[in-house]
């Protein structure tokens, strides 16, 4: 049935004892709104669906003195002790204390150096279906969604983990970790999971020892044209260094150390090295004649 706005009293709360559903000994705590003609429904608004009418109890013919109640500041934390049913998915009060439940908070925990050193770490997410919500958490969070815990949203959000990939040849661990994403995306039916990483997938790369090493020029040459290297290069096991921030399987060239005291890379100014000036010295003639 329509109502006009007008005739419709919207955002009232009851602190439980005065609604409840039809045939239900279970007293409704939450927010409804009121009819002018008496009738009570879940939720704030008309357009919180699913709305489901209320009734009151005995002894509760008029569930509230007036059709403006004092409303209630839900964002103040000190109110959360009043739990409200969120869009008619609890039907009873999940939690003792009658405090909401918690929506996940967002946590992008770092790789530790055990991470480094093994290679990959595990990254863990709350996925809402309703609005294809991401929000990336912690493991405790994600251990109190998978046992429920009711002082969390566990109704409203799945959970779901990724074997993040954290070294390599960074250019295959961009490709595993975004295949991982795809393919959990898929096995669970999480749409759009993938646009929470925005294209990042060697987020938290390590490049090894020896890679992503740059040269100015001064100390590093291509063996191939003698010339001076200015760039990224690597330093192979067996090969010595070579262009490019790590070794692939295409064919890359071949770097050289420049020797210490080259026109690459002089020696510091001195007598040893060829390059040194002796500073002039005018001697005055003591002997006399002419």
């Amino acid at each position: 049935m329509y109502y006009p706005k007008t005739q419709i009293s919207t955002g009232l709360y009851t602190n439980g004892g005065e609604l409840s559903f039809v045939n239900s000994p279970t007293t409704y705590q939450g927010y409804y709104y009121q009819t002018s003609n008496g009738r009570y429904f879940s939720n704030k608004t008309p357009d919180d669906t699913p709305t489901i009418e209320l009734f009151a109890q005995s002894g509760n013919s008029n569930s509230t003195s007036s059709m403006f109640p004092e409303q209630i500041n839900n964002n103040n934390p000190s109110n959360k002790q009043n739990y409200y049913l969120i869009k008619g998915i609890y039907s009873v009060l999940p939690l003792p204390q009658n405090t909401a439940p918690s929506p996940p908070i967002s946590l992008s925990p770092l790789p530790t150096e055990e991470d480094y050193q093994l290679g990959e770490f595990k990254r863990y997410f709350a996925y809402k279906f309703s609005s294809y919500k991401t929000v990336e958490i912690d493991e405790f969070q994600y251990n109190q969604y998978q046992n429920e815990d009711p002082s969390v949203q566990f109704e409203l959000y799945t959970t779901t983990q990724l074997t993040w990939l954290l070294k390599g040849n960074k250019e295959k661990v961009s490709k595993t970790n975004y295949n991982l994403v795809k393919l959990n995306e898929s096995n669970n039916n999480l749409p759009y999971f993938y646009k929470y990483f925005q294209g990042k997938y060697d987020k938290y790369f390590q490049y090894n020892v020896n890679e992503n090493l740059y040269s100015n020029g001064k100390t590093i040459k291509n063996s191939k044209t003698g010339k001076p290297y200015v760039g990224y290069y690597h330093i192979h096991p067996t090969k010595g260094p070579m262009v490019g921030r790590q070794h692939i399987m295409e064919a890359h060239d071949y770097l050289e150390f420049v020797t210490t005291g080259s026109t690459l890379n002089p020696l510091p100014p001195t007598t040893q090295s060829g390059s040194y000036e002796e500073p002039t010295k005018t001697i005055t003639n003591t002997f006399g004649g002419y």
